[in-house]
């Protein structure tokens, strides 16, 4: 057994093939991809890896699984899942997810599926070490059953939920998860965001599990609402902060000129891209510079959805889908080259990042019965009809093309 001091939750156990697990070539790769991905061009303190999460996420399932009480098996299975759960992210965390889900049809979760049954695996010459499944069956763990609670079912959170619930799936993928616990504590300690504050000590006093459901106690209701509130806030103020996400746009962009294979990208890590970006030449090569040297695209055009008009937004609405060729007739009528106007018609990224944004309805257990958190709170009706972002349209060129790409952009889109 070894101690490894975490800067969130201090001192975190690690044993037996837990160990071996962290030193697989697959989890190690994680330490070297940036948790907030580009978030650090706007938080510098935002340095902290997918490694550090996957360690919290693995803490906290045990703390979950304690709480409420499951046997020895199913808690390995959890704690596995829990560390192995973002194998699967390429660089720069989420910012090309929904490249690579376009380009192949999988997303991360997809991915490390594929590593922890040994489908794929991150080889590395010289390193010849036994893989995810083989250390998993050393520990009396199923493969399988391991990758089956990484990859989430959307189908069983939404109120009332289902009569028969996977209980350690819901510790890894639900309202109230090890996943998301960790990373909003996380990144708001490294961000310096005051968003991300958690009662966890009365969380884990009110967790239970009732008619095989992951509840909570009625006075677990103040605990589940400040995560929700933190959750809703750390998107508005981190995730979506203007800034990142044009950043992300010239990521996605170099990427999608170099053509390669996107396998190939998955399984590298932030430094390895860049390089390959930069090795490449021509436009990939310029944009990983700008990004080195923090040389972003500048706002050009942001329009918020309340702000619009109805007959607006459904013009908006039949550009979503098409942000290529938007970005194409915007440099057109701005005399200048299609790679120096990028569009973010944010929707669509969210739900393939974090489809829990919507998922709300948190089951609360009192005198006998199951009742949705909106029972006792009015925070979650009130949170789905909320932006996470503040733009409908966002419209970034470089500095000296802004105002030519303002004009062309409002042109383009409402004549």
């Amino acid at each position: 057994m070894k101690v490894i001091h975490d800067s969130v939750h201090g001192s975190v156990r690690i044993d037996g093939g837990f160990m071996d697990l962290l030193s697989t070539p697959e989890l190690q790769r994680l330490s070297m991809i940036k948790q907030l991905g580009l978030g650090y061009l706007v938080f510098p303190g935002a340095n902290h890896t997918r490694l550090e999460h996957s360690l919290g996420t693995y803490h906290i399932a045990g703390m979950i699984a304690d709480a409420i009480g499951l046997d020895e098996q199913s808690k390995k299975e959890v704690m596995a899942a829990a560390m192995l759960h973002d194998v699967g992210h390429g660089p720069f965390s989420h910012t090309l997810e929904v490249a690579f889900k376009t380009r192949n049809g999988m997303d991360h979760m997809d991915i490390a599926q594929k590593l922890i049954t040994g489908e794929i695996r991150a080889c590395v010459n010289g390193i010849n070490e036994r893989s995810i499944p083989e250390i998993l069956e050393d520990m009396g763990l199923e493969s399988k059953v391991v990758a089956s609670l990484v990859k989430e079912d959307r189908h069983h959170r939404y109120w009332p939920g289902p009569e028969n619930e996977d209980i350690e799936a819901a510790i890894i993928h639900g309202p109230i998860d090890a996943d998301q616990l960790d990373y909003l504590m996380r990144d708001a300690h490294y961000t310096g965001v005051a968003h991300g504050t958690i009662d966890m000590e009365r969380l884990m006093q009110t967790l239970m599990v009732r008619e095989n459901r992951l509840v909570i106690d009625r006075g677990g209701v103040a605990a589940a609402e400040g995560i929700l509130v933190a959750r809703a806030l750390m998107y508005s103020s981190v995730y979506f902060h203007r800034t990142v996400r044009i950043a992300e746009m010239m990521l996605n962009r170099g990427v999608r000129e170099m053509r390669v294979d996107v396998e190939e990208i998955q399984l590298m890590n932030d430094c390895s891209l860049i390089e390959k970006m930069k090795s490449h030449g021509g436009l990939p090569r310029k944009i990983a510079i700008s990004i080195i040297y923090r040389r972003l695209y500048k706002k050009a055009l942001s329009l918020e959805l309340a702000s619009l008009e109805p007959e607006e937004r459904k013009k908006l609405a039949e550009w979503s889908d098409r942000t290529g060729d938007l970005e194409k007739e915007i440099a057109g009528r701005a005399g200048v080259n299609e790679s120096e106007v990028l569009v973010d018609i944010p929707g669509r990224d969210i739900l393939i990042s974090e489809p829990r944004m919507n998922e709300t309805e948190v089951i609360v257990w009192e005198n006998g019965n199951l009742n949705p958190l909106s029972k006792y709170s009015t925070l979650p009706k009130a949170l789905r009809r909320r932006n996470v972002h503040r733009w409908g349209i966002l419209v970034a060129a470089p500095e000296k093309y802004r105002e030519n790409v303002k004009r062309a952009a409002r042109y383009v889109l409402f004549g």
